[in-house]
């Protein structure tokens, strides 16, 4: 096989992998579409934390762990935060504040910046895979040039066509899964942003509950201690 013919399945080599790089980025990105729509719990966050609440300082904290990972809002970022704080919710307030950031940054969002890095792989590979096919089609159009002692102009065209059409495929990759990225980005700080907010509504009722049930536990001994006193 000669050199030239060797370039030319290299260059056609770089054009496959562009395709896979191509249906690579567009299945992470529906992925991660699809799991921000998943943990976005949108207008129900507020009925949630209010029968959750009212279960809590019921002390009916079964039915309402029960509750949080039960459909519709089971799935939600959410959700699953606040099952963790009743789970965890005999350790303290500091404790439970610790293992939530844990949950989320582990449990929640890990596998969608996962994917996102794909997709900022993509973006930075396309280009740089793009150019690689462009010089190799080019050093087998230039090598076909010099072993023929004819040059037909119509076929140099092509061949420089084609060696350019990888590195457009490249960036034609790459811009829109640099769009796709950013927007995603900006999809996760929001649910982030917005996921903390309601979680702190449901602490402040943890915060509550841990307050009264000190209070009745100091209540208790003082009282132990009045009924022994002389008096």
């Amino acid at each position: 096989m000669e050199i030239t013919q060797i370039i030319d399945a290299f260059g056609y080599a770089i054009y496959a992998a562009l395709g896979l790089l191509a249906v690579w980025g567009v299945y992470n990105a529906i992925l991660l579409y699809r799991s921000l729509k998943k943990k976005s719990i949108g207008d129900g966050a507020g009925p949630l934390i209010q029968q959750v609440g009212e279960l809590s300082k019921s002390g009916k904290f079964d039915s309402a762990l029960k509750l949080a990972q039960s459909p519709p809002h089971w799935h939600t970022a959410l959700a699953q935060l606040v099952a963790v704080a009743l789970i965890h919710r005999d350790k303290g307030l500091a404790k439970v504040k610790q293992v939530l950031v844990m949950e989320f940054h582990t449990e929640v969002i890990a596998s969608m910046e996962n994917r996102l890095a794909s997709i900022s792989t993509i973006v930075r590979m396309g280009p740089l895979l793009g150019l690689l096919g462009t010089v190799a089609s080019m050093i087998g159009a230039f090598g076909r040039i010099g072993g023929s002692e004819k040059v037909n102009p119509t076929d140099l065209a092509r061949d420089i066509s084609l060696a350019l059409w990888a590195t457009g495929s490249g960036l034609l990759i790459a811009t829109p899964m640099m769009i796709v990225g950013n927007d995603i980005h900006a999809k996760l700080r929001r649910l982030r942003d917005r996921t903390e907010r309601q979680l702190q509504d449901f602490l402040e009722i943890l915060e509550q509950i841990e307050a009264q049930s000190a209070g009745e536990r100091k209540a208790s001994r003082s009282g132990t201690i009045r009924s022994v006193l002389p008096r």
